[in-house]
């Protein structure tokens, strides 16, 4: 269908294939952005990066969006920034999930595995000046019995992924820088069982694991413990809450202009 003056009118045999021909016979465009002086930032997470929510009144829900920290950082970066989010609840670094994981009884458990959906995520988002990173914490979950130098080498090889740049070989894109920032601080006792016993001493123990492997690596780094201390969380004692969410937003805000400042 094609509008023509306010009315829908079919797309006729001649009309069509004279689409067709121009569809097929007209160069690729070049991707650009519509500001082609913005920063352009990925934004690479879980549910904490989604806004999940969860309380006994509503079940699972979302926060507002404009509460969740990626838009509270991308508002006050402003205009000159571009920012995009790809958040999954029960996203790993590089675990499997049990299949059936999720929103969805028929889900693969390897769609939440983090290593294996990044190029496509990086490749869907192009180009790209700097990709965020926030995972570590469905990591310390009981079922994978990990520990806190496991986590740190996965998202070494993350990182590594990014600044090797083969994901975007086909293209002349500089490699985005990479910022990370570690999980906040996973309490043993949830609302879901047992499915978080030991990930305390875990998602303590991670952070100086992770700003060493960043320093190695010469990328950025800060701790999501450092900003969200103090501050309650959901009831659920996994997920931040919307004020924790606002100084983190504002933390990142902050990063990200040191960053570019450069």
């Amino acid at each position: 269908w094609r509008h023509i003056e306010g009315e829908n009118m079919p797309l006729n045999r001649r009309s069509f294939l004279g689409l067709s021909t121009i569809l097929l016979t007209s160069p690729l465009p070049v991707f650009s952005s519509e500001k082609k002086s913005a920063k352009r930032i990925l934004v690479y997470g879980d549910s904490n990066s989604f806004g999940w929510a969860w309380s006994p009144e509503k079940d699972i829900y979302r926060l507002p969006i404009d509460r969740i920290w990626p838009q509270v950082m991308a508002q006050k970066l402003g205009p000159d920034y571009e920012v995009e989010v790809n958040a999954l609840g029960g996203r790993t670094v590089k675990r499997d999930q049990k299949d059936g994981n999720g929103t969805d009884k028929s889900l693969s458990g390897k769609l939440f595995n983090g290593m294996v959906s990044l190029p496509a995520v990086l490749s869907e988002n192009l180009p790209l000046d700097l990709v965020i990173i926030m995972l570590g914490t469905n990591d310390a979950n009981s079922r994978y019995k990990n520990n806190p130098k496991a986590i740190a080498d996965d998202l070494e090889e993350m990182i590594r992924k990014i600044q090797a740049g083969e994901w975007q070989s086909n293209t002349k894109f500089k490699t985005p820088k990479v910022l990370v920032i570690a999980p906040p601080l996973q309490p043993n006792e949830t609302a879901y069982g047992d499915a978080f016993n030991g990930a305390e001493k875990i998602t303590k123990e991670l952070p100086p694991l992770l700003q060493e492997k960043c320093r190695m690596l010469g990328t950025e780094y800060i701790n999501a413990q450092d900003f969200v201390k103090g501050i309650p969380g959901q009831i659920d004692r996994v997920h931040l809450s919307p004020e924790q969410h606002k100084v983190l937003g504002e933390a990142a805000d902050a990063k990200v202009k040191e960053i570019f400042a450069h």
